[in-house]
């Protein structure tokens, strides 16, 4: 195997511009939609240990939805103590993800939070968790320690937020220079000032009943390009926490789009201690029809979907479909080109205009943008 294969892909983004205005968006995707077959005519042990080697890219929520589709199709119940367990891991894998792309992408030269203490943060609770992915587990005699894991990560994660709720609220809605939270809000809001851009698409709703329809008749074409009868969706960190109160609020305040869509991350990670404490009221995993699973990743609602044969005791994967949170967010028509096309932005600003909302739409993707 060609070891610079790259199995995430990327997103490749054309941009037409004319006359100060974006005239086309085109979104490709390079993406392979086709491992799903290597994972066919295999055991249910064997996809199991396959998903995180071929879906390294949020790898925990790849192997638990995985595991909650064969055992969905096995007729198994999940056991509560190994639901709480893979709740907590998804929760953790997007504290990374966001924790990551903050870091990385969103704060520049601010170094607010530790990335190489977040990593190893997030090594050593899948370390100690790991236990939970596999199929048929077996729990540790030790006790996760949940308050401790919790307590280091309130300690990163404090930096941006502040001591208390009022003052991280102050700040952002002030942009206060002296805040690196509210001072990331203003540069957002005065270098974005007064573009508009087009509505985002709504939020992915869509039944186990009608995918699973439009699986059957247009199989890993659907899962390419997924769309509903009534147009594309979006499923991300923005449609998540879109109806927050501080989101709606820093509208009416005319905090600029991009900069909310920046809030919108940060208030799901800072959201992060309480929600990994509180943990068994999420609902980040389901399946309400035998072969799914609904999973909520680190960049939205992750699908798969399996049929599995038996002859003589010997369990084998028939069919195994996956309909990734990317392939709904940069749908050729989709979020991207609506929020996009027709937009009048400055020649020198619309390639970082493409890449922000590309970056607030999908934490994890590589892109590639090119203005002509």
């Amino acid at each position: 195997m060609n070891g610079s294969f790259n199995f995430a892909g990327k997103i490749n983004v054309g941009v037409d511009y004319l006359d100060g205005c974006i005239r086309k968006v085109h979104v490709q995707s390079s993406r392979p939609t086709e491992l799903t077959r290597l994972l066919e005519g295999k055991s249910p042990n064997e996809v199991v240990q396959r998903v995180p080697l071929l879906f390294s890219l949020c790898s925990c929520a790849q192997t638990i939805a995985a595991l909650t589709a064969i055992e969905s199709a096995q007729g198994r119940i999940c056991d509560t103590a190994v639901l709480h367990a893979r709740k907590l891991l998804l929760l953790a894998e997007t504290t990374k993800e966001l924790g990551l792309r903050l870091g990385r992408d969103w704060l520049g030269s601010e170094k607010l939070l530790n990335l190489p203490e977040l990593l190893n943060w997030f090594a050593d609770f899948r370390t100690r968790l790991s236990w939970c992915l596999r199929l048929n587990p077996c729990m540790p005699e030790k006790r996760f320690p949940l308050p401790r894991f919790i307590s280091e990560l309130e300690e990163m994660l404090k930096s941006f937020t502040g001591p208390n709720e009022l003052q991280f609220k102050e700040a952002v809605y002030a942009q206060s220079q002296t805040h690196p939270i509210g001072k990331a809000v203003a540069d957002l809001s005065d270098k974005y000032d007064g573009i508009s851009l087009g509505p985002s698409c709504p939020e992915m709703d869509l039944s186990s009943d009608y995918l699973d329809w439009q699986l059957n008749l247009r199989g890993q074409s659907f899962c390419a390009l997924p769309k509903g009868e009534g147009g594309c969706f979006e499923t991300s960190i923005w449609t998540r926490n879109c109806k927050r109160s501080m989101i709606k609020e820093s509208g009416l305040l005319t905090i600029n789009p991009i900069a909310q869509r920046f809030l919108a991350l940060l208030l799901e990670l800072k959201a992060m201690p309480h929600r990994l404490l509180q943990v068994d009221d999420e609902l980040l995993i389901r399946s309400d029809k035998p072969g799914f699973a609904w999973v909520e990743a680190a960049r939205g609602a992750l699908i798969h979907r399996v049929s599995i044969s038996c002859q003589l005791g010997d369990e084998r994967i028939d069919q195994y479909r996956i309909i990734a949170p990317t392939e709904w967010n940069f749908h050729p028509q989709g979020t991207l080109v609506s929020m996009l096309e027709g937009v009048k932005v400055p020649e020198d600003k619309a390639a970082d205009l493409v890449g922000k909302l590309i970056l607030s739409v999908d934490p994890c993707v590589a892109y590639e943008v090119e203005v002509n």
